[in-house]
């Protein structure tokens, strides 16, 4: 079992009030906690330095039922007005927090009925709100049954040790008092729901803009992977190196160069969009990723010294030289032009020569050339009413459309995965298929940590 915390306030029913527990003493009493988190008000605090009272009842407690397991941590917060919400809210949270970051894998419990209005108000929202993993908020009813006006101990001549041996709920027959609302589990469930599916439909930004409602640590990666599905290279780089995380967000065998890494992050979004089913920004997307996966192909295809029938121009921008190609390979050039059924001449790099250049060097495996062929195929029927239709690209409209010359219709989903082999092979030296697989195993992080 994941070991167990109690997070509480003091209240002027803590420890031990009129010979019945207090809500903390009660909820160790019922639910064990190997640790007790204490936040105390600057009164609470002076009162715990002149009697010890707190420390005096984990002593009983440890010696009498607990087996020595109870610990005690303090948070002197030094605060006297505990009736001002603005004052108790910051150093409450910073408290918790550092609770969580000490008990990462904890069970969590939450006092809800001991401190000032405003201190319950403050617990109550953490009960709801915080993405720790188990957090069970917990209500104690007063033993009457009703709000007591008696023998509270902030009074005079208050002895906690009486009141420890003479406390009715030492007797093995007394009641539970404790409860844990059920409205405060189902908004907890609702909002990890919410949370759930945002990080299923890979909407990382809407995750940004709830980020009061995510854990402190959590945040920079989401907005990491905000800023790189976006394909805000730098300002993810930015955000990456602040991240200690149990693995790589830019995995690769060695370092990789600009090319590498701005087709690879490509990729990754075309898969995002593929999975999270936008076909209508996957169609629109799939030229330029295609055209410098191309160019990087045919450059491995030609042999050596012919290289530069591919021009690469500093806006991004992939020139072909036919002329190039007709002087250095001349043969090839008129094959192309066959296949083509024009005259090739020297312009920006597009599907139609691209693919057809690639048919012509012979150096890829037949699926991939028809895939290819497919995508060029998709590329003339699909882009331009996906720029201006009014309604949506389906797969559906994504197979009617990508179909090689043997009648083979291709899906989204297995256009990507060809498209991720094809990575792999154009960059042997660098690609390491973990990166293929980098935003699920930050869903999974993120998922481990609500």
């Amino acid at each position: 079992m994941a070991e167990r915390v109690l997070f509480t306030c003091v209240g002027t029913s803590d420890p031990v009030r009129e010979m019945r527990d207090g809500s903390m003493l009660h909820i160790m009493r019922h639910y064990r906690p190997e640790k007790v988190y204490i936040f105390l008000s600057k009164e609470m605090e002076d009162f715990e330095k002149a009697d010890h009272r707190l420390e005096k009842t984990f002593c009983f407690v440890n010696e009498k039922w607990a087996d020595g397991t109870a610990e005690a941590v303090y948070e002197y917060s030094g605060l006297f007005n505990v009736a001002d919400m603005d004052a108790v809210a910051d150093p409450l949270f910073a408290f918790f927090e550092k609770m969580i970051r000490e008990n990462p894998d904890s069970e969590v419990l939450i006092n809800l009925s001991s401190g000032t209005p405003q201190m319950k108000t403050v617990l109550a929202q953490l009960a709801v709100s915080s993405r720790h993993g188990d957090i069970r908020g917990i209500q104690v009813a007063n033993p009457s049954g009703k709000s007591g006006k008696s023998g509270r101990t902030n009074e005079d001549g208050y002895d906690v040790q009486l009141e420890l041996e003479l406390n009715e709920d030492e007797a093995p027959d007394a009641p539970n008092r404790c409860s844990e609302p059920r409205l405060f589990a189902i908004q907890r469930d609702r909002a990890r729901a919410q949370i759930g599916s945002l990080l299923a439909r890979r909407d990382y930004r809407a995750l940004e803009a709830i980020g009061d409602q995510l854990p402190p640590d959590i945040l920079p990666l989401i907005r990491h992977l905000a800023a790189r599905n976006d394909l805000q290279t730098e300002e993810a780089y930015k955000l990456a190196r602040t991240l200690s995380l149990p693995f790589k967000l830019y995995p690769a065998k060695r370092a990789a160069g600009e090319e590498y890494r701005e087709l690879s992050e490509y990729y990754l979004l075309l898969r995002n969009l593929q999975l999270t089913g936008r076909y209508s920004e996957f169609v629109l997307r799939l030229n330029p990723f295609l055209t410098h996966l191309m160019a990087r192909q045919i450059e491995m295809s030609l042999p050596e010294g012919a290289e530069d029938v591919i021009e690469r121009w500093t806006n991004g921008r992939i020139k072909f030289r036919a002329d190039v190609l007709r002087r250095k390979l001349p043969a090839a050039a008129d094959e192309l032009d066959r296949r083509c059924k024009v005259y090739v001449t020297d312009s920006e790099l597009s599907l139609l020569v691209g693919v057809r250049l690639l048919r012509v060097l012979g150096r890829l495996p037949e699926h991939v050339l028809c895939t290819l062929e497919a995508c060029e195929s998709l590329n003339s029927m699909q882009r331009n009413q996906a720029a201006h239709q009014l309604h949506a690209v389906t797969d559906e409209d994504i197979k009617r459309a990508c179909v090689d010359g043997n009648q083979k219709a291709y899906g989204a989903d297995e256009l990507v995965r060809i498209f991720g082999g094809m990575l792999e092979k154009a960059y042997p030296e660098v690609c390491d298929k973990a990166l293929f697989t980098v935003y699920d195993r930050c869903g999974d992080h993120i998922s481990q940590r609500l």
